[in-house]
């Protein structure tokens, strides 16, 4: 039985991964902000944790790492977004997306690195299409996931004994695929997306690699072309 740490898991792709892990028999530790938000999800442990708060990380998270002899996989799938041009963008845009989306993640790891160590474990940073082609208006955004693109490449590097992987998905189907519509005054079509589920079994292949095995960069697009008024890139 493998062991999973999955930020993000409330909705979205990292829910849909979280069910996917459960339902193959494997146990899976959730971060989420409000217990009240996974209800209904069987997961063998919650870490309630504001992802921005970095000083509550080592209390929060000790009684679950120290439980831990392992951790097969980490996957870091929460992520926000603030549209804007860069005009528009004030010093709070960056910040705010910079801690969640790029020292989130780069903290998670770093405490769980020694179980991620002892299991020759699997790091899956979800980045984006941005994080191929920053653009307007998803600027600030676009640069927190070219950050997050270059921390991969830094902790692969400093840690060959752990498999790093990112994923860049398309359009998918969430509440933020809404927002970012909405910030390029777009309609949202939700049937030309790729569903939370597709992602989630991509990155649980990623995950289930034999050992001689690795996936760096991983892109996954809708099948459905984008208009013109639609750039596929987040």
């Amino acid at each position: 039985m493998a062991g999973y740490l999955i930020t993000g898991v409330s909705r979205g792709i990292g829910r849909a991964l979280a069910q996917r892990l459960i339902a193959n028999g494997n146990q899976v530790h959730g971060i989420v902000r409000s217990v009240g938000s996974v209800e209904g999800l069987a997961l063998a442990g919650v870490v309630e944790l504001d992802l921005a708060d970095f000083a509550g990380y080592r209390d929060a998270l000790q009684p679950l790492l120290s439980s831990l002899d392992s951790l097969d996989g980490l996957v870091h799938c929460a992520g926000i977004v603030r549209p804007g041009t860069l005009a528009e963008a004030v010093p709070a845009d960056f910040t705010d997306q910079f801690n969640v989306n790029v020292i989130a993640a780069a903290e998670l790891v770093r405490l769980a690195a020694p179980a991620l160590r002892a299991a020759a474990g699997t790091v899956v940073l979800v980045n984006s299409g941005s994080g191929l082609n920053a653009r307007s208006p998803l600027a600030s955004y676009g640069a927190s996931k070219y950050a997050l693109r270059g921390y991969a490449e830094a902790l692969r590097q400093d840690e060959p004994g752990i498999r790093v992987c990112t994923i860049y998905p398309g359009r998918t189907s969430t509440e933020m695929q809404q927002a970012v519509r909405t910030a390029e005054a777009g309609s949202y079509d939700e049937a030309a997306y790729l569903k939370p589920s597709t992602v989630a079994g991509v990155i649980a292949s990623v995950l289930s690699l034999p050992a001689d095995a690795t996936i760096t960069d991983l892109t996954v697009r809708p099948a459905a072309q984008p208009g013109p008024s639609s750039p596929d890139a987040a």
